[in-house]
């Protein structure tokens, strides 16, 4: 363990986020929030004298890396989870020790506090096998990419490397909404030729449930148009209202000047005027009864009723 009196100390408090770790059904479907305290061991005297960042930590990254372990892992357990966060944070070759401590409130009847586990955990004591290695690999690509939203030109070796990118082949939205208008979510379910998938999701304190299925479209083809594929995508929805008005009311709404047949103003406009400049030829809408058993639309409405939990 460090004691030096070399190594000052950075206090990271109340980073919170939004996770699926848990032992218990309801937290691998729902998710929680999970807030974490963090004590790094850092040697940053030269930067209290010369202000640069070089010599001391960039908190930010710290932050993005506990953030996108939370938000990305599904371990069963609490233990694993802090076990995971200090050994990314000890990559920092800056970061000398660090004390980590995760805090949730679970899911269990009749039970109204939290349980919290903490750990030390110096760099000699940190995990260098490979598998560790290839997940803080995954994070950094995953916080860089975050952080760098501005487009890059690419140069002809990248864009060819570009042609093994795997294609988004199939899309899964849901919204939910409590007392409609009241409390609200969407979520999304996106499927890659790899096998791979990505899951979205977000909520709102004052909506509705049609606004919510809107939202979830929106978002699905917001980043589907980041991939800029021309390749065809297939798109779930068990929402008629989003079906029909994307597929054959729109033209006339537009065509009417955003009217409806009685002359009537469009309702959630703003939200249609969002989502159709984003519906390209190559996306093939489809409608699938909701709650009748289909895994991908299942779980896009556990994403969805799990914001509108949170905003409760």
């Amino acid at each position: 363990m460090t004691t030096s009196k070399n190594f000052n100390k950075i206090y990271l408090k109340g980073v919170r986020a939004y996770g699926y770790v848990g032992y218990l059904p309801e937290e691998n479907v729902l998710g929680q929030w999970f807030e974490v305290d963090a004590t790094l061991w850092v040697d940053f005297e030269k930067s209290t004298h010369n202000d640069e960042i070089e010599d001391t930590v960039n908190y930010i990254s710290c932050i993005r890396k506990i953030e996108t372990l939370i938000q990305t892992q599904k371990f069963k357990l609490i233990e694993r989870l802090v076990g995971a966060i200090a050994d990314s944070l000890l990559e920092d070759p800056k970061i000398a020790q660090v004390e980590v401590k995760v805090i949730k409130h679970p899911p269990i009847p009749n039970f109204q506090g939290s349980v919290a586990v903490e750990i030390v955990r110096s760099r000699s004591h940190s995990p260098t096998t490979s598998a560790a290695k290839t997940t803080q690999a995954k994070l950094e690509t995953s916080i860089q990419t975050e952080s760098s939203p501005e487009p890059k030109t690419e140069s002809p070796k990248s864009k060819a490397e570009d042609a093994g990118t795997p294609k988004i082949i199939s899309i899964h939205t849901d919204g939910a909404c409590s007392k409609n208008p009241g409390p609200g979510g969407w979520g999304v379910v996106i499927h890659f030729s790899d096998g791979s998938t990505k899951e979205l999701g977000g909520g709102i304190r004052e909506t509705t449930n049609n606004q919510m299925e809107l939202q979830g479209a929106i978002a699905a083809l917001e980043f589907l148009a980041t991939h800029k594929q021309s390749t065809p995508v297939d798109l779930y929805t068990d929402s008629k209202y989003v079906l029909d008005g994307i597929t054959k009311w729109i033209k006339g709404w537009k065509k009417n000047g955003w009217k409806t047949k009685d002359n009537k103003p469009v309702k959630n406009q703003e939200f249609w005027q969002q989502l159709d400049p984003l519906n390209t030829s190559n996306i093939r809408w489809h409608w699938v009864e909701g709650h009748s058993g289909d895994p991908d639309n299942e779980r896009c409405d556990a994403i969805a009723r799990s914001y509108t939990a949170q905003h409760m």
